[in-house]
């Protein structure tokens, strides 16, 4: 009988004690629905896809090919620096182009057209050398003259087939350029572009309107992401033994 007690007393305890460790289970393996909407919300987006065409410049800087070379881009990049004036005019050819549509050269023009002849630490000139020289530069096909920045010249667009206008073609300087649905920096981005060759839809004062070569992305671009082909630009060369910036000129 004693047994036959003890037996029903085990039975019970069984049942009793298998109940909670399901509970205990279920509690583990099922999380919150606060988690998962967390979760939902820190999922990162998928990156953009870097979208490339045959139109591209990568960039390169040949300054080391030549010591003189090198040693005066050197300096210079020294005295925008310092915006040293004086430095500056040691730097020019005394027949400086300063617009080849306009006829417009000389020491003199140039001063004026930089605004370095009244305030010329205020010059806008000082931002613009610093940013193309630090950009790098590249000789043209004779080796005769070497252009800052290196999407300027001309024999890295030769074998493109393609009909270019340079009043609204541009070279992105980037790896990575950002495409944005409107001119706004918040604003949605519909593609990547890296180091391509686009073509001029519309400007602003921060954005410009762009179109691929193959006319598959449009879209706005930050104005700092790229080189405008008909923007001002410094051409050396070396004249009686020295190098000299014989032109500070726009496409026209």
């Amino acid at each position: 009988m004693k047994s036959i007690y003890y037996l029903l007393i085990v039975l019970i305890s069984c049942s009793c004690s298998g109940e909670p460790k399901e509970v205990q289970t279920k509690e583990k393996t099922e999380k919150p629905t606060s988690e998962i909407r967390n979760e939902k919300i820190s999922s990162k987006p998928e990156e953009l896809q870097i979208h490339s065409t045959k139109y591209c410049i990568v960039p390169i800087d040949e300054t080391s090919e030549d010591e003189s070379l090198q040693a005066f881009v050197s300096k210079l990049k020294g005295i925008v620096k310092r915006k040293d004036l004086a430095g500056l005019l040691n730097c020019l050819d005394t027949g400086i182009v300063v617009s080849w549509g306009g006829g417009m050269h000389g020491v003199e023009t140039f001063l004026e057209e930089w605004k370095l002849n009244k305030q010329p630490k205020k010059s806008p000139l000082w931002v613009k050398m610093k940013h193309l020289l630090e950009l790098g530069g590249a000789w043209e096909d004779d080796k005769k003259e070497f252009r800052f920045p290196y999407a300027q010249c001309d024999r890295f667009f030769q074998n493109m087939e393609f009909d270019f206008d340079w009043y609204v073609t541009a070279v992105c300087i980037s790896s990575k350029t950002n495409v944005y649905q409107r001119p706004l920096p918040n604003a949605e981005k519909t593609a990547l572009l890296s180091y391509e060759v686009v073509q001029i839809l519309d400007r602003g004062a921060d954005f410009i309107k762009i179109q691929t070569i193959d006319k598959k992305v449009t879209g706005f671009v930050k104005k700092e992401q790229l080189v405008l082909s008909a923007d001002s630009y410094p051409i050396l060369e070396k004249t009686n033994g020295e190098w000299k910036i014989v032109s500070f000129a726009p496409y026209d």
